[in-house]
């Protein structure tokens, strides 16, 4: 392959060309807790399913992600976005009804909870766990090892007396399996046993910080602390420092997972790394081959292993593996010297080494891709060599960088294949006794140190800018949405940043209850004002027609909780998870208030009494049809009620019966309406009817029903009846008080022409 095409490899699986794709699968992932902590996603789910996203992309299916965002209600407690809603669960729709497999981070922490995957798996629905503490297949880490390794390194430093930051006590899984091991290894490595070097953070920053200062105020000592998860040695490192203890000097610390932010502490936290990526690959490939015939659902323990970094007192190891320069001595059977078969070989067992030395999570998408762009590295470096011309090796280099880039990877890690290269060269069939060559070698191998810190270097900028220009639009969106007192606004408010944030498919969803269930329907707020109105079965999601049928979906799906009160979801591109939440918060509020909103002007427009709308409504409402109705060149028409004799039969009967009265004349008026009609009491015993689209003819017809239905009435006290006033408008050029007027002079003439009858404004009133 020429060098120049090096990266369509990585390109080719990106844009995902495989032919004859069978039916595509959706998955749901479900965490047992909520995503968000202190504001940002958790770095441990956003690794694993970064694996996830990365695996779904190959093997083409559905991807729902339920990203539950906590309650600043009940902040201690974890509640989930989860296919039930309960009191410590927000619904959202992902679960068994709309997904062919799900995929559930454990601990679950809650008995119901688990319960509920039960019943799921009882009824032959594929679930997949990740972590240790569900009854079911699982992809898990190798926690003993890892928790065994991390002691290990530690007493090689010398340390007697460590402690540990444990995870929550009500876990079953990883929290227990990690505080279990610990225990085994001080009891092995024969160090302190005492409980006061324990203490419970439950994987949390904030608690971990609170309970480290708690074992340093106790007054036990200790020169190294380990956490159960990266989380927990990081709240450690904070209270260690405002304790004016130095890391490593004073207190060795390491964490576990080794999560994204464990490189970012300062001093960087030395971790057991757990391949996150890698299991997030494992458990949907593992889920897919299952769903294919392909193979059981069954459990995976992945190993793990230490990571040394300044917190331990150890160099990085990729600084102590650029410092070897000694050659692996390794047993080789590469073939006869001076063949091209011997240089395949050798070129071949070198670029295996150098991939060996990637994190897996640095792996370009799989093991055989990376083997292959690793051979075409030690290929044009041999080439260079031979030749003596350096162009062959940089222009591979390059273009290597180029595809990294283009596929957003780190580069960085890639530092550890140059170590490795510089270590092994010595392998390759080359005169290295000729003058020149390992000063050749040292050379390109420099400025490929060279070429990777830059391209590490453009990807941190961009992060940055990207970053910068998405903070900025988001601190926009957020002010607009929170002066915002209309939820159709919100929606376009909110389409118009996300496009710029180069966010997509973004779809906000709210609830309609029926019978017991107040999650049953969901109604789709679409951008587009005079869009069809899209409702449909919650645990249908998402329904024909919210998406392109070719789309490959990919969604994190958030509720939308306030004061604990479910009022529906929003399904965001499951690419853009870091601002998803606050999106979120902030939109729910914003629909609370427009709602509230609603509600004061409903009253401020309502008859308290009848439910009708009131004289306000009546004003804004009239004008507003007239002007459609010079717009259009359609009728309209006023028809003025009042009820004969009112005030004698308020002082007869009494205010109890004359209210009562009032209520059943406008329920006359409400049976006789159409739906566009609009129907007001203006004040007292008099009402008003706008008629849209309606001539004199219609105005007669309606006003004369009305007039026998209030006429029959049974449930007066004695019977009652009521005169009306009728006005059409014929001259478009009327302002709404001429027609009120005119309608108002008939009403007159109804009356003292005898009552009980209708009245039409004309040139010369007369009573028909």
């Amino acid at each position: 392959m020429p060098c120049r095409k090096l990266y369509a490899i990585i390109i080719a699986v990106r844009m995902n060309t495989l032919k004859d794709k069978p039916a595509r699968r959706t998955i749901g992932i479900l965490p047992g807790w909520p995503a968000n902590e202190s504001g940002r996603p958790d770095r441990y789910l956003t690794s694993v399913f970064q694996g996830i996203q990365t695996m779904a992309r190959i093997r083409g299916c559905n991807l729902l992600l339920a990203w539950g965002i906590g309650h600043g209600e009940r902040p201690k407690e974890d509640i989930p976005a989860w296919p039930v809603l309960s009191r410590n669960t927000d619904f959202v729709p992902v679960g068994p009804w709309n997904t062919d497999g799900l995929i559930v981070f454990s601990p679950l922490l809650n008995q119901n909870r688990s319960d509920y995957l039960q019943g799921v798996m009882a009824e032959g629905h594929p679930v997949l766990f990740i972590a240790t503490g569900e009854n079911g297949p699982a992809i898990l880490a190798d926690n003993e090892d890892g928790i065994h390794l991390a002691v290990a390194h530690l007493v090689e430093h010398g340390h007697r007396k460590i402690a540990f930051i444990a995870g929550d006590p009500k876990d079953r899984g990883d929290g227990q399996h990690r505080l279990e091991a610990y225990l085994a290894a001080i009891k092995e490595f024969d160090l302190d046993p005492d409980p006061r070097l324990i203490a419970h953070g439950n994987h949390r920053t904030r608690e971990s910080k609170i309970v480290t200062k708690q074992i340093l105020a106790s007054g036990v000592k200790f020169t190294a602390l380990l956490g159960s998860d990266d989380n927990s040695a990081i709240g450690a490192m904070q209270a260690l420092k405002e304790a004016g203890l130095r890391i490593p000097q004073d207190v060795a610390v390491m964490g576990f997972d080794d999560q994204p932010d464990a490189i970012a502490q300062v001093p960087p936290l030395a971790s057991i790394h757990v391949p996150l990526s890698e299991i997030g690959k494992r458990a949907l490939s593992t889920m897919l081959d299952f769903l294919e015939g392909d193979s059981p659902l069954k459990s995976v323990r992945v190993p793990t292993w230490v990571v040394t970094r300044q917190s331990c007192g150890c160099l990085p190891d990729t600084v102590i593996q650029a410092a070897d320069s000694k050659p692996a001595q390794k047993s080789r059977p590469l073939g006869k010297p001076g063949t091209d078969d011997f240089k395949g070989k050798a070129i071949l067992q070198l670029a295996n080494s150098m991939m060996t030395a990637l994190p897996s999570g640095s792996l370009l998408f799989n093991k055989n891709h990376t083997r292959e762009i690793c051979t075409q590295l030690v290929e044009a470096f041999y080439g260079s060599l031979e030749s003596g011309i350096p162009t062959q090796f940089e222009i591979t280099l390059m273009e290597f960088l180029q595809g990294v880039e283009l596929t957003d990877n780190d580069s960085h890690s890639w530092q550890q294949v140059i170590s490795v290269l510089r270590r092994e060269m010595p392998h390759l069939p080359l005169n290295w006794k000729q003058e020149g060559i390992f000063q050749q070698a040292e050379d390109l191998l420099h400025q490929a140190r060279v070429a990777i810190s830059e391209s590490a270097r453009r990807r941190y900028h961009r992060e940055q800018y990207q970053r910068s220009a998405e903070s900025f639009l988001l601190s926009e969106l957020i002010a607009r949405l929170s002066t915002t007192l209309n939820a159709q606004r919100a929606i376009e408010l909110l389409t118009e940043y996300l496009r710029q944030m180069d966010i997509h498919h973004a779809r906000v969803a709210l609830f309609e209850a029926e019978a017991d269930d107040p999650v049953a329907w969901s109604v789709v707020i679409d951008p587009d004002p005079n869009a069809k109105r899209l409702r449909f079965s919650s645990r249908q999601f998402p329904p024909p027609g919210l998406y392109p049928p070719d789309l490959c979906l990919s969604l994190s799906i958030l509720p939308l909780v306030f004061q604990n009160e479910s009022i529906g979801y929003i399904a965001f591109d499951a690419s853009h998870l870091e601002f998803s939440s606050a999106i979120a918060r902030q939109l729910v509020a914003t629909f609370k208030s427009a709602r509230l909103y609603e509600e004061v002007v409903e009253l401020s427009l309502t008859d308290a009494l009848t439910g009708l709308q009131n004289r306000r409504y009546f004003d804004l409402t009239l004008k507003s049809e007239i002007d459609r109705s010079r717009r259009f060149m359609r009728g309209l028409s006023v028809i003025m009620i009042d009820i004969d004799h009112f005030k004698e039969y308020n002082d007869t009967f009494g205010h109890p019966a004359g209210d009562e009265a009032l209520r059943l004349v406008a329920d006359c008026l409400q049976r006789n309406r159409r739906k566009a009609d609009i129907v007001t009491r203006i004040g007292g015993e008099e009402f008003a009817l706008i008629l849209p689209e309606t001539n004199l003819n219609g105005a007669l017809e309606v006003a004369n029903r009305i007039r026998s239905l209030v006429e029959t009435e049974s449930k007066f006290k004695r019977q009652l009846t009521v005169c009306l006033g009728i006005a059409e408008l014929n001259n478009p050029q009327d302002e709404p008080e001429i027609l009120v007027q005119q309608a108002d002079k008939a009403l007159y003439e109804a009356k003292r022409t005898g009552r009980n009858r209708v009245s039409a404004y004309q040139e010369e009133e007369r009573p028909i």
